[in-house]
This record gives structure tokens, C-alpha cells and sequence, in this order.
């Protein structure tokens, strides 16, 4: 019986488990939109379960699950779908827009905030517009991409970073550039090298004060929030595999150089060689130098990443390693980077949430020492003004690294190919950003969270001059001089700890009354270390280390005549180290802030926030500064008399007022009064006034006021954003001019007053819009921002003289000041110019000067672009613009200076100078000599540009390909150019320069590289 039994028991558990087998089934559909088209990224999981995935790019999806189980489907800014699982295996529909409308989630300060509800001006670049750019640099990747945003750069090295302006310049001696904030953790503005731009999910860019002022103290400048990729909840396991391969060109200057024959021939108009046109003429035959080939290279980028990304039913997690080696297009010029990335995000229970985030950077980076600089440590100045007839190499076919003769300009082109050459600049650099954050609900309602966050860097600064280099060797006899070679390091650390707490209260009442209530405190500390020395004398057999420092000299012969610098140890007569320094300060940041939210039914909202920090930058007098701002918006789409027009699906009214500082406008220890070590009479040791106080000086306050309009309209093809603004930053902080006898020529005050205001305009408009996404499709977008900038008072006279540019009352930050160039007088040559009273006279005088109606900082800037789609294929363009901006053009200042035509090289338009009365001509007679030097807007030129910045073309692979494979879900390739095409009036090199005056800069080069991205 008991055996007749197991076997019943037997047969019945095998029919159970053959049923259930039989129930597991395989669910495969197409989710669409609400016009029919196919809904990529919809999020689907069954619930209960661990298991989940998403549509493809053509809204397809497939998922194992059984007969009964329910299976959710989520899409941001529609409504959730449930479904039951019968017996069929397919399930396709349609989704529907929630109520709210297409409203995604825009991160916001200190959190995240639906599009409706959004009361503040916020530009958002998402990932898709960043991801796969070679460029080493965050923000260079940022151009033109975003109204009101400005990035300027006066270098085109790899790793080299830009000046960031949000809505103009807001400072003149403090910090002009936003808050940089990383996952939650405020991080260093001026580096973004150590970033993977591939890692970014968004960057939301906070323009007015309602955005920014929960940043209190550091955002005067705005905020820029770089939000990395996580893993989505219930969309399984995902791998990706990116790799990019490309090469980089210099791009030529506007203008042209003599050739041999030019040069020479001019040279001998001139009174400095009696060569016949025969001996030119076969001299130019022989030797037609171009310099640029031995300075510039074809520049190689190459890159590889992988990622992973999981998502379960309470947690996910994005871990991604990459590795990005880029050239510069010179010799030494180059970036070698290593990144890892992990972001975790748990629901330990109902209400309790744990998230972590971790960015890791290791990078490499050797630059051209001292470009924009003089001629001994520049070698871009060389590759242009060098003489075409010299020949570069010696009898034995080497290159000639030394030359003949002195050192200066009868050999340029060969002093800097043995600087560029021999010499090595580089930073080493370690960079950490982390946080941990929780939050708990502690009862319905009512929430409490925190956070740690840590920004650490770490710096090894590293620069060689070695004996054997013209630098080495210069001055050979002055130990205080950069002789015999020298070793320097430098090392850098910055730990900044950020702590935050806050607790939050939200409610909806009666559903229509929407209220959310928080409140902060923070605290944020830095601290710095420095340290530096550097070490003379070398021993060229250890050049690379520190341990090559042996003082002794450099003779020019070993007594054989084979080696031109020959190193001999001498320590009885030289220091091995001069220059050590050292530094290490603390600073701190306290603050307590709040913020209330209100919405009345979607309709009607209002933001109120309030600040208060302590710095300590400032005394006990002025520590605290209050910070506030108040915002409201008005859905008018919602209102009833709009539900009968099919004109707007969206159509909202903003407005702001608000205050933001900016700490960083005094020195770390500006109120104070510094003693600083040095030596007095006699030669006696002691200690000095160095700094006086000032006990009332206080924070810069930034006033802004911003109303702004967002609409989407025609079947949301045409979407738009227009904002109007005006801020005001006070309490300006500049140096106020004391009376000698303070034994002080400035004192550390706040006295001034700076405004900006302007206008921003964003567009997208879908020109054709197919039914089928495989089908042609178009679309244009398009931003442009005009600032205008006005200092409203300073200290003293109004006027401030800053080199070639000046501060004025009424005039705009970063004018010229100059006497006004009136061009060449026919009848004898002379230069002419206007005098203060705008006469035209022959006589130069400084007392001519004026403030010129042109300012560096551009009043126009933007970008627009074109996408268009045909089945698997898509191009994508990118064109960034400035527009009313200047600068001193020193490069062409010196190739059209006929003082110079002895030692170097000129332009063709030189041979225009004037010879005969009569003559037309803007280049004066060389018998007037140079007028390089004046203070005059010969050469302010308009430095206004449209670039064609990027350029991508990309296929991707069916996915009725790729499901037989069984292994990959997509697998994109693509080919792109980056400064494709530049179109401007300026003679220089690069019109987009963060400087005033130029002078042979390093240039931006033009890119072109492959790719591929396989998801598995």
C-alpha cells in the first residue's frame, strides 16, 4: 500500500512540474507612442520579480515570464500599463500621455523636479549629445549646446580646459565660473579632464536665481549639475562595449607667409643681404622651408570602454572602465586617461534607500610648455615666422636641433625644435569623487536623509630642462637663471568633504494641493597642500627623475669636439636646489537652508528658498551672508479656456526673483592682515606687512530677475523656450588704490557695481516627422543668447587700466583701450591716427586712448544643428557661433611688422607696404618703423565665428539581424569630424579664445575618428 502510494505521490508531482514547465512561456510585442510610432526605452518588468527588460530603438521587447503573472510597462511622461499574461504570446499597444503631459524629470538643486513643475530657468544636455566626442575635456564638449552658456578656451592641448560663463561675466577679481557639482558633490571647476563624458546621463545648467540660490554662496556664477548613469530598476543585465578611433590635424591661420624667394627678396630691399635675382632664385630653389611640417604631427585619439549596467526589483547598479589616449599635434603634446565609474541604488526595504557613487581618474598629461608666450618658450611662434630659406638639417641628413650663430631669432625655427624637442612639461593626476547618500521615510509624508561626498585631487606637476637644450644652456654663468638644465616638481593635494543632512515633508491634499516642504544643513571643508622645488644642474645620463640633480656646469666642448654641451660635475660651486615652496591652508563652509514647494493642480505653482552661510573667507563682522530666492509658474495649457485648442500641448509662464553670492571674490584670507618673511636693512631676516585688513570686506551678491516661456505646440513638433533676465552683481570686489604713506598700494574693498542682462531663445521643430521611424525624418534645433554687460560703478575715477582692456563706469567688461588707428597717409607713408577728439594726426600719444565699443567677452553666442534619420542610418551636425567680440591679434601684429623682417619671417600682405606718393595701402613704410607696440586697435579685430563643430553619421544594424545571433541587442558604427569648418573675419589661428590679446596660441585642431558601440 505504502509503495502504491509513492508511486501515486510520484506520478502527481511529475504532472505538476511538467504543468508548470508547460505554463513558462516567452512574451514578445511592440509598444508605440500615442501617433503609432514605435516607443524605444519603455521599461518593462514582471512583477514581483527580479526579471525586466526594455524596447528596442524599434519599440520591440521579449521577456520569459508564465501564464498569470503580471507584467508592468513604464515610459516617462506616459501613463503605466498592466497586463495580465493569458494565453497569448504577443501583447502590443499603445501608450498613453499621463495627464501631466510630456513631463520628464529634470534634476534640480538638491534633487529632481517634474518639467511641469519647474518655476526656474534650467537648460538640460542630455547624453546622447555628449557621449562619443573626442575631446578629452567635459567642457569643450558643452559648446553650443545650451542658451546663455559661453565656453571659451585659449588652448587647443589636449586636457586643456575652458573659461565656462553663464550669462555673461558676473566678477571682475573673483570667480566668473558656475558651481561644478558631480552626483551631489561640489567638485574643482577647472578640471574636467579626469571625466569620461560617456559616463554623463545629463548636465542641467542653473541660470537664474530661483535655480541656483539653494548653492548659496557659490553660485553668483550659476550651477552646472553632471548627473552620471545609473542602472534602471527591473531592466536585467546589459553590457556595452565602445571603442573610437581618430585623428587629429592642425588647422591652418588666415593668414600667408613669404616663401623663400619673397623673404629674401625683401630682405635685400630691406639692406640685409646683396643676393642677386639669380643666387635668390636658386637659393629659393634649394631650400623652401616649411616649418610647420617639423612642428606638427598627425595627432592620434583612440579609446575603449566597457560597461555594465543591472537593474532588479529593488536595486541596480552602472559600473563602467575606460581608457582614452589622445595626441596633440605637436611633439610632447598628449593625454593618456583611466577611468572607472560604479553607481549603486537599493531599496533596503519600503522606506529605506541607500545610493553610492564613484568616479575614479588617473591621468597623464604632457603639454608644449609656454605656448602664447615668448619666443624662446613657444614653439608654435617658430613654425610661422621661421626663415624659409634656412635649411633644418645638418650635412648627415639629422635634424639640426642647435644651429649657428647666437640664440635668438637668426636661428628660431631651430631654438624651438630643441625646446620642443628636449624639454618635457606634464602633470600626473589622481582624481576621486564619491558619495554616499540614504534616505528614510519616517512615517507617511515625512522623510529624513544624508549624505557624505568627498572631491579628492592630486597633483604631480613635472618640468625638465635639460643642458643640452638653448633654455638649459642660456645664461650658463647665473645660478639664479634656468641653467645648466633643471629639474621641477611640483605636488598639489585638494580634499574637499561635503556633508549634508535634511529632512522633507510632502503631501498632496484633496489632490489638487500639492506642498513639499525641506529643510538642510551642510557643511562643507577644504583643505589644500602644496609643495614645490626645483633643482639646477643635470646630469643628462638620468634626465627624467629627480636623481639627475648634480650641480655642475656646461661647457661647449669635451675637449674632442664631438659633443656641442658636455656636462661636468661642480658641486663646490653651485646650489643643487633654489625656488621651494610651500603651501597648505584650510577653509570651511557652513550653512543651514530651507525651501518650500507649493502646486495648485498643475495649474499654479510657487518656490520660496532661504539661505544662510558662514565663510571662512571673512571676519566675524561679515561671515554670514543670507541668501534667498522666490519663483512661480503658471501652466496656462491647463486652464479651461485652452482645453478646446489643439494649438499647445504646453504653455507655461515662469517667473523669478532671487540672490546668490560669491565667496570666492576675496582671497582665502582677504579680510585679514598678512605678515609675509623676508629680508630688510642690512640684509636682517623679519617679518613685514604684506596685506591690510579690512574688516567690512563681505561677500559679491549676485540680484537677478528672470521671466521666462516654455511652449510646445503643433502636435509637439515645435518646442521652445524664451527667457528674459536681468542681474546685478554687488558689492563688486576690487582693490581700492591707498595713499603711499600706508606703506600699501591697495586695499581689498567692495566697491563696485556690474550688471548683465539679456534675452535667451531655444528652438527644436520637427520638419518631417515620419510614420514609420525607419522612414525619412528631420528635424532642427536651434539656441542663441545675447548679454549685455555693463560695469555701474567703481572705485575712484571710474576707471581701471588692465593692460590693453580697461574698466569704465558705463562701459562693458573687457573693452579696449587704445588710440584709434586712422591707416596710412598717401602722400609719404606715415601711419596716421585720431586723436581723442577724433582728428586724424601723425603723432602717436597714449593721451589718445579711448574706450573702444569692443569687448573680448562675445555679446552673441549659441549653436544650432541638424538631425536627420532614414531607416538604420542617421547625420547629425552641430554649428556653435559668437558674435560682436574682439581681441588683439599679436600674431599677425608681429608677421606684419617690418622692424622685424631681419629675424623673421612675414606675411604676403607686407608686400603691400607703400613705396611711391599716391599709394593706397594699409601697411605703412618700413621707414617708420614698428608699430607693434602701441597702444592702438590696428590690430583689435572682430573675432565673430560660425564652426562647424561636429559632424556625425551613424548606422545601426537591424535588429531581426541581430536576434539570430542571439548575443548582441544593438551595434552601432559611426564616423564623425569635429572643426570641420570655420567661418570668420579674424587673421589668427582660433577666433574662440578666452584671452584678450593672442599671440601664435596653441590652435584647436580638426578631428576625425571612428566608432563602433555593440550592446550585448
Amino acid at each position: 500500500m505504502k509503495t502504491k502510494f509513492s508511486g501515486i505521490l510520484t506520478l502527481l508531482l511529475a504532472f505538476v512540474v511538467q504543468l508548470s514547465f508547460a505554463q513558462e512561456k516567452t512574451i514578445s510585442g511592440t509598444i508605440s507612442d500615442e501617433t503609432g510610432l514605435p516607443l524605444p526605452g519603455v521599461n518593462i518588468v514582471v512583477e514581483g520579480t527580479g526579471n525586466g527588460t526594455q524596447t528596442d530603438f524599434d519599440g520591440k521587447y521579449s521577456i520569459s515570464t508564465s501564464t498569470g503573472s503580471v507584467i508592468n510597462y513604464s515610459f516617462v511622461g506616459y501613463k503605466t500599463v498592466t497586463k495580465t499574461v493569458g494565453s497569448a504570446n504577443n501583447i502590443s499597444f499603445g501608450m498613453e500621455i499621463d495627464a501631466s503631459g510630456l513631463d520628464e524629470v529634470v534634476i534640480v538643486a538638491y534633487g529632481s523636479e517634474k518639467a511641469s513643475n519647474v518655476t526656474s530657468a534650467i537648460s538640460v544636455v542630455k547624453a546622447e549629445a555628449i557621449e562619443q566626442v573626442p575631446n578629452a575635456s567635459l567642457d569643450q564638449v558643452l559648446q553650443g549646446k545650451a542658451a546663455g552658456l559661453n565656453i571659451q578656451t585659449s588652448s587647443g592641448q589636449p586636457g586643456a580646459s575652458g573659461t565656462i560663463r553663464i550669462r555673461g561675466t558676473n566678477s571682475v577679481q573673483g570667480n566668473i565660473e558656475p558651481l561644478f557639482v558631480i552626483d551631489g558633490v561640489p567638485v574643482n571647476e577647472d578640471n574636467f579632464r579626469s571625466l569620461n563624458s560617456n559616463d554623463i546621463e545629463s548636465v542641467s545648467i542653473l541660470k537664474d536665481a530661483s535655480a541656483s540660490a539653494l548653492y548659496g554662496n557659490r553660485a553668483a556664477g550659476g550651477v552646472v549639475i553632471v548627473t552620471t548613469k545609473s542602472g534602471k530598476k527591473g531592466s536585467g543585465t546589459r553590457v556595452q562595449y565602445r571603442s573610437l578611433y581618430g585623428v587629429s590635424e592642425n588647422i591652418d591661420p588666415n593668414f600667408e607667409l613669404m616663401n623663400s624667394q619673397q623673404y629674401l627678396t625683401l630682405r635685400r630691399a630691406n639692406g640685409f643681404n646683396s643676393f642677386s635675382d639669380a643666387e635668390i632664385e636658386a637659393l629659393s630653389n634649394q631650400t623652401n622651408t616649411k616649418w610647420e611640417d617639423f612642428f606638427f604631427r598627425t595627432g592620434k585619439t583612440l579609446s575603449h570602454e566597457v560597461n555594465i549596467s543591472t537593474g532588479g526589483e529593488n536595486s541596480s547598479s552602472y559600473n563602467s572602465i575606460a581608457y582614452f589616449d589622445q595626441e596633440g599635434v605637436t611633439k610632447r603634446s598628449n593625454i593618456k586617461r583611466f577611468t572607472l565609474r560604479s553607481n549603486t541604488s537599493s531599496n533596503l526595504n519600503d522606506r529605506l534607500s541607500v545610493n553610492t557613487n564613484l568616479i575614479l581618474g588617473y591621468t597623464k598629461n604632457n603639454f608644449s610648455s609656454n605656448p602664447g608666450t615668448g619666443q624662446l618658450d613657444n614653439p608654435f611662434i617658430n613654425a610661422y615666422i621661421g626663415n624659409p630659406a634656412l635649411n633644418p638639417y645638418n650635412p648627415d641628413g639629422t635634424l639640426d636641433l642647435y644651429g649657428t650663430g647666437d640664440t635668438g631669432f637668426a636661428n628660431s625655427p631651430i631654438v624651438a625644435l630643441n625646446q620642443a624637442t628636449l624639454n618635457t612639461s606634464s602633470i600626473d593626476e589622481l582624481k576621486i569623487v564619491g558619495r554616499v547618500a540614504a534616505n528614510l521615510e519616517v512615517v507617511d509624508n515625512i522623510s529624513v536623509g544624508g549624505s557624505v561626498g568627498m572631491d579628492f585631487e592630486q597633483q604631480k606637476t613635472t618640468t625638465i630642462v635639460t643642458p643640452g637644450s638653448l633654455r638649459g644652456i642660456n645664461d650658463a654663468t647665473d645660478i639664479n637663471s634656468i641653467n645648466k638644465g633643471s629639474y621641477g616638481e611640483g605636488y598639489t593635494r585638494t580634499i574637499g568633504i561635503n556633508v549634508n543632512s535634511n529632512i522633507s515633508y510632502k503631501n498632496v491634499f484633496n489632490e489638487k494641493h500639492d506642498l513639499e516642504v525641506s529643510l538642510f544643513t551642510e557643511y562643507f571643508k577644504e583643505h589644500f597642500d602644496r609643495f614645490r622645488y626645483t633643482g639646477y644642474g643635470l646630469d643628462p645620463k638620468l634626465i627624467g627623475s629627480g636623481n639627475a640633480i648634480t650641480p655642475g656646469l656646461s661647457t661647449e666642448q669635451d675637449g674632442n669636439g664631438d659633443d656641442q654641451y658636455y656636462y661636468i660635475p661642480d658641486i663646490s660651486n653651485y646650489a643643487a636646489t633654489n625656488g621651494t615652496v610651500v603651501t597648505t591652508y584650510d577653509s570651511g563652509l557652513f550653512s543651514y537652508f530651507g525651501v518650500v514647494k507649493y502646486d495648485y493642480d498643475n495649474k499654479y505653482g510657487a518656490q520660496v528658498s532661504l539661505r544662510r552661510d558662514a565663510s571662512s573667507r571673512f571676519n566675524k563682522t561679515n561671515k554670514w551672508g543670507t541668501f534667498y530666492s522666490i519663483s512661480g509658474k503658471w501652466n496656462i495649457h491647463n486652464e479651461p479656456f485652452m482645453q478646446d485648442s489643439n494649438l499647445f500641448s504646453e504653455l507655461k509662464l515662469r517667473g523669478s526673483y532671487g540672490t546668490t553670492g560669491n565667496d570666492e571674490a576675496a582671497a582665502r584670507f582677504g579680510s585679514f592682515s598678512l605678515y609675509t618673511l623676508g629680508t630688510g636693512y642690512n640684509a636682517s631676516n623679519g617679518y613685514f606687512l604684506n596685506q591690510i585688513e579690512n574688516p567690512d570686506l563681505k561677500w559679491e551678491t549676485v540680484v537677478q530677475t528672470n521671466f521666462g516661456l516654455d511652449f510646445r505646440m503643433v502636435d509637439n513638433r515645435l518646442n521652445g523656450t524664451i527667457d528674459v533676465y536681468k542681474k546685478v552683481t554687488e558689492d563688486l570686489f576690487l582693490n581700492q588704490p591707498l595713499s603711499r604713506t600706508s606703506g600699501q598700494q591697495s586695499i581689498a574693498a567692495n566697491v563696485g557695481e556690474m550688471e548683465n542682462k539679456g534675452v535667451e531663445l531655444s528652438l527644436s521643430y520637427d520638419l518631417i516627422r515620419s510614420d514609420d521611424r525607419k522612414g525619412f525624418n528631420l528635424s532642427v534645433n536651434g539656441n542663441v543668447a545675447l548679454n549685455e554687460n555693463k560695469i555701474i560703478s567703481l572705485v575712484g575715477d571710474g576707471l581701471i587700466e588692465t593692460g590693453r582692456t580697461v574698466l569704465s563706469e558705463g562701459d562693458a567688461f573687457g573693452s579696449f583701450y587704445a588710440v584709434r588707428w586712422a591707416g596710412v597717409n598717401p602722400n609719404n607713408g606715415s601711419p596716421l591716427y585720431l586723436d581723442k577728439d577724433g582728428l586724424i594726426t601723425d603723432t602717436y600719444s597714449d593721451d589718445d586712448r579711448v574706450i573702444l565699443d569692443k569687448s573680448f567677452i562675445p555679446k552673441y553666442t549659441g549653436g544650432f544643428g541638424v538631425d536627420m534619420s532614414y531607416k538604420n542610418f542617421s547625420l547629425n551636425t552641430l554649428f556653435s557661433f559668437a558674435a560682436e567680440q574682439y581681441r588683439n591679434n599679436g600674431s599677425i601684429a608681429v608677421v606684419e611688422d617690418p622692424s622685424l623682417i631681419s629675424i623673421s619671417n612675414q606675411s604676403v600682405s607686407i608686400l603691400n607696404e607703400w613705396q611711391t606718393p599716391g599709394q593706397v595701402t594699409d601697411i605703412p613704410s618700413s621707414a617708420y618703423g614698428s608699430t607693434r607696440l602701441l597702444s592702438t586697435d590696428r590690430y583689435i579685430e572682430d573675432a565673430s565665428f560660425l564652426r562647424l563643430r561636429n559632424v556625425t553619421l551613424s548606422y545601426s544594424l537591424d535588429k531581426e539581424i541581430l536576434e539570430r545571433t542571439k548575443l548582441f541587442t544593438g551595434i552601432r558604427v559611426y564616423a564623425q569630424a569635429q572643426n570641420l569648418l570655420t567661418f570668420s573675419k579674424w587673421r589668427g589661428f582660433d577666433p574662440e579664445s578666452n584671452i584678450s590679446s593672442t599671440f601664435f596660441e596653441f590652435p584647436t585642431p580638426r578631428t576625425f575618428s571612428v566608432g563602433f558601440d555593440v550592446n550585448f
